[in-house]
Order: C-alpha cells, then structure tokens, then sequence
C-alpha cells in the first residue's frame, strides 16, 4: 500500500524536475532540459494504485 507521503514526495519531486527543465530550456542548456523534462514526464505518469472494487449484480430471469 502506498501512503500518502510517498505520493506527495513523487509529486513534489515531478514538479521540481519539471520545474528545472524549463529553467535549463530557458538558459538554452538542451541536454539538462531534456534529462529534466523526460523525468517529470516519468514521475507525473507514475499510475497511483487504488483498491478495485468488484460488486457482484443478480443474474437477469
């Protein structure tokens, strides 16, 4: 189970490396920009697991 510290920290940490991306996009510093972009593409994408719920309906007659 994940709490929800671990997804606030992956949250702050894609919005950081978004953040820096455009910063080095910006000072025109391609590499970082790139490296800073792809991992806050990753990080924000991440899928947050949740509990799956299953009801069970009658058969139709």
């Amino acid at each position: 189970m994940t709490s929800p510290l671990w997804m606030l920290a992956l949250a702050a940490a894609g919005l950081y490396s978004l953040a820096r991306g455009i910063v080095d996009l910006r000072a025109r510093r391609y590499g970082w920009a790139l490296a800073g972009l792809a991992s806050a593409a990753v990080l924000l994408t991440i899928p947050i697991p949740s509990h799956a719920v299953k009801i069970d309906l009658p058969a139709p007659r």
